[in-house]
């Protein structure tokens, strides 16, 4: 008699509990798929943090709703250990789905490091002291780690020339010498056989290379003046003539005063090319490829000097007779402005 009834009281628990836990996975469902973190959040997960230290930091910065329901569903599928340490951005509108994968495929907070061109190591190590990712000490050392340009079988004193210039990304977390490895590996990831073969045809080692590219750079900061100007200084290169540029000069003058004078041309130091022959002894600063790419590739000129119009450009002459004159016109605003003039470039014997 009491069969039915008790079929019956059975079928419908069996009905609650399907309904419950159908309510319960919608909710669920819901809570993943629906909620949305309301704000942007910048949050710091500790390195070694617990899953149930990860969702407490979450809940209480008001990224997810429930911190039980966010570890369940973790371990659920199997990631309750692969969330990642770091400081996270977590967007305005990331539901805690989003969240959790966010963490478990490390998608930490990304920072911009620009090294512009023609930034020396002083400048560089300024940019990276200023983003709090070295100290002075710290960098006084880290300059001089020349062990990472072994690859690049260069010997060298410092890192000179060899960190290009380009935009970063790093990480709470990154280092100075994280980013100075970075640096110097783009550097090599340029430089194709075909390019060192040409330098090497032309007499450069890829230090020397490095060494006139920086000149080139330091001279101008027009992109279309710089294969004139390498052409100017490999000309003066073949002649044995002294470069006289001074950037080099002024590198080569401690906590130099902004004010170069005839003493300072006349001090000698490695570094002056008033007083010692050839290339300086390494680069200046972090060229650019344009730099690079304009030694490789000098214009076809025979012109031997260049002087500064004041507007940014250069005017180039072949002769020092027609060079005084440009002196006289765009440096003292004397006497009239010289002709340009342009001619097949020098070979050797000339």
């Amino acid at each position: 008699m009491n069969c039915p009834y008790k079929i019956m009281k059975k079928f419908l628990f069996i009905l609650f509990l399907l309904a419950a836990v159908t309510f319960a996975g919608w909710k669920w469902t819901q809570y993943f798929f629906a909620y949305q973190n309301p704000q942007t959040i910048i949050l710091e997960i500790p390195p070694g943090a617990s899953l149930k230290t990860i969702s407490r930091l979450l809940f209480e910065n008001k990224v997810i709703p429930h911190k039980l329901s966010f570890e369940l569903y973790a371990r659920l599928i199997k990631k309750a250990n692969k969330l990642k340490a770091g400081e996270y951005e977590l967007e305005a509108g990331l539901r805690p789905l989003q969240v959790l994968d966010k963490m478990v495929a490390g998608q930490v907070r990304q920072y911009a490091l620009t090294i512009p061109e023609g930034f020396n190591l002083d400048q560089i190590g300024d940019i990276l002291i200023t983003k709090g990712l070295a100290t002075k000490q710290e960098w006084f050392l880290l300059k001089k780690e020349t062990s990472l340009l072994r690859p690049l079988g260069v010997e060298a004193t410092s890192l000179e020339g060899y960190l290009f210039p380009e935009t970063y990304t790093y990480t709470k977390t990154s280092t100075a010498k994280n980013l100075m490895e970075n640096m110097v590996r783009l550097f090599a990831k340029k430089l194709m056989d075909e390019e060192k073969n040409k330098a090497a045809s032309m007499g450069l080692n890829l230090h020397q290379w490095v060494t006139l590219a920086s000149l080139i750079e330091k001279e101008t900061g027009l992109g279309s003046e710089r294969p004139l100007i390498a052409g100017v200084f490999l000309n003066r290169l073949k002649l044995g003539m002294l470069l006289q540029t001074d950037p080099s000069v002024i590198y080569g003058i401690p906590h130099f005063n902004g004010n170069l004078t005839l003493a300072d041309l006349e001090r000698d130091t490695p570094y002056n090319t008033y007083t010692r022959p050839g290339l300086p002894p390494g680069p200046i600063c972090s060229p650019g490829w344009e730099s690079m790419q304009a030694v490789l590739h000098p214009a076809q000129t025979q012109a031997l000097y260049f002087v500064g119009k004041g507007d940014g450009s250069h005017f180039f002459s072949e002769n020092l007779d027609q060079h005084n004159q440009a002196v006289r016109y765009y440096q003292l605003r004397q006497g009239r402005e010289p002709i340009p003039t342009f001619h097949p470039p020098l070979k050797k014997g000339d």
